[in-house]
């Protein structure tokens, strides 16, 4: 069975990854002390890789004490060459084709997580089989949309929805 690919990633109730400044200190819930969601675990029990942009993974090492995707595969895209180690690969590769290539491996399902520079070329190639999107319970006015525009309309099929903390979890499948 190939793999599948899965946008899993927050967005603010009006449309929004990260604020104005970049900043993601606004993705939580009611309750700020509210550990990872039973949606994040089920998520890694079925990848064994992620593809973010190299902001992300900045943004990601910067908020996180500790390593929550040990034991993943991390690819960065970055727009310079960078000495990759352990389980983490920094490639100039094209989003589609590095998830042409990744979904031609043996392997779990592949999670994309970062920004809409590589989200919506994914969109337009019809590369996303499921999107799970976590609703924040913010409205931040301003910063870096989740969707921008992309050329066609694209159908999903309502998965299942998931509610904790505020947070709403919606999962969608691409209809084929």
């Amino acid at each position: 069975m190939m793999r599948k690919v899965i946008l899993y990633i927050a967005m603010s109730l009006d449309g929004y990854m990260a604020d104005q400044d970049g900043r993601i200190d606004w993705l939580h819930g009611d309750n700020t002390s509210y550990p990872p969601t039973e949606s994040y675990y089920h998520l890694l029990k079925h990848v064994d890789c992620v593809i973010m942009s190299e902001k992300a993974f900045q943004m990601m090492q910067k908020k996180l004490e500790q390593q929550i995707h040990q034991g993943l595969k991390i690819y960065v895209l970055s727009s310079i060459t960078q000495l990759s180690f352990d389980n983490i690969v920094f490639t100039l590769e094209d989003i589609c084709t590095l998830v042409k290539r990744l979904k031609q491996e043996a392997g779990k399902d592949i999670w994309i997580c970062g920004g809409q520079q590589f989200i919506t070329p994914l969109i337009q190639a019809n590369m996303i089989d499921e999107y799970h999107i976590s609703m924040i319970p913010a409205l931040i006015g301003k910063g870096a949309r989740l969707f921008e525009d992309f050329d066609h309309e694209k159908r999903l099929s309502l998965i299942k929805t998931y509610v904790y903390n505020g947070i709403v979890d919606i999962e969608y499948e691409k209809k084929y």
